[in-house]
């Protein structure tokens, strides 16, 4: 209903209705996009890049899946490298899925933390490209809070599970996403008449830069390496943690983040296993880049994280 609504708008200003049709043209990509690399790293083996779009995606989920059947929304956010060659560019994605409602997701419950997980990652980029320091408004809060209670307090102040509609969770999680997506496209309260302009932008309409914080493996209690993708590649840690994504500031080095090479590695390490470091139970989860002031790329005398992975290295 939304696309045949906005081509009869096209069609009533008088311009010519577009056709969605297949064929060769400027958005189609005949490769497969270019994945961040540890050589790309900076000296501190953080890397820069921007926040390149924020989509809401949907997909219908499998049998034995979260939300079966059901038409689920995701927040998909793709940063990207700042290669002036667009198709230089490497590209990773973090993408927060709706989490079941259970008695286990209810504040206090076991699985709490993967319904703040997902409100806390949404939170950050928030803080980074729309808030920016500023306090919340009433108006925000609410366009950011899940409309579902699925919890209540007893008689005796004990939280309870109340059973909803997994339909209804779906929904609440698509009007977080869908207001997480238009804060950051620059459409949320947008006045008629006038241009979204995305606050990953700056005024000229280029795109912010920022460091981001990939990893290949961490440490885990044990002591034993696991990667952080089940492909090892370089990925967003699970959790936010001390923060992942730092705005560029001049010259000066990140204020926040850091790389703890006796636990996190870019590079490849042998690992003894293979699961997914930090949601295991959500659904889904060249030269190098020359930076002002920055030191070179250490090389594996100098860092633990390179000297560690010196051996299993694939190239």
């Amino acid at each position: 209903m939304t696309n045949e609504k906005e081509s009869a708008a096209v069609v009533a200003n008088g311009a010519a209705k577009k056709v969605n049709r297949r064929g060769i043209n400027n958005s189609r990509h005949a490769v497969n996009r270019l994945k961040f690399h540890e050589k790309d790293a900076a000296g501190n083996a953080l890397f820069i890049g921007h926040l390149d779009s924020v989509s809401v995606e949907w997909s219908v989920n499998a049998d034995a899946k979260a939300f079966t059947g059901l038409r689920v929304p995701r927040l998909v956010l793709t940063f990207a490298s700042n290669h002036s060659n667009v198709n230089e560019r490497r590209y990773v994605t973090k993408t927060l899925f709706p989490i079941e409602s259970n008695v286990d997701t209810i504040p206090d419950g076991k699985d709490a933390w993967q319904v703040d997980n997902v409100l806390n990652w949404g939170k950050h980029i928030l803080d980074i490209f729309y808030f920016k320091g500023r306090e919340m408004t009433a108006e925000e809060e609410d366009a950011l809070t899940l409309p579902f209670e699925d919890f209540a307090e007893d008689e005796n102040g004990q939280i309870q599970y109340v059973a909803i509609d997994p339909q209804a969770v779906v929904d609440g999680y698509r009007h977080v996403f869908d207001n997480i997506a238009a804060m950051l496209n620059g459409n949320f309260n947008l006045a008629d008449g006038e241009t979204a302009k995305p606050t990953y932008k700056d005024p000229n309409g280029n795109f912010i830069p920022v460091w981001i914080k990939l990893l290949r493996a961490v440490r885990n209690r044990k002591g034993d390496w696991v990667n952080v993708d089940k492909g090892g590649e370089l990925s967003f840690t699970g959790f936010v943690g001390s923060g992942a994504i730092e705005l560029v500031r001049g010259t000066n080095p990140p204020a926040i983040l850091r790389i703890d090479a006796a636990k996190e590695s870019i590079t490849p390490k042998q690992v003894n296993k293979t699961p997914s470091v930090g949601v295991p139970q959500m659904p889904g989860m060249g030269a190098g880049i020359a930076i002002p002031g920055a030191s070179p790329i250490p090389n594996s005398a100098d860092n633990a994280a390179f000297a560690g992975a010196a051996d299993d290295m694939p190239f």
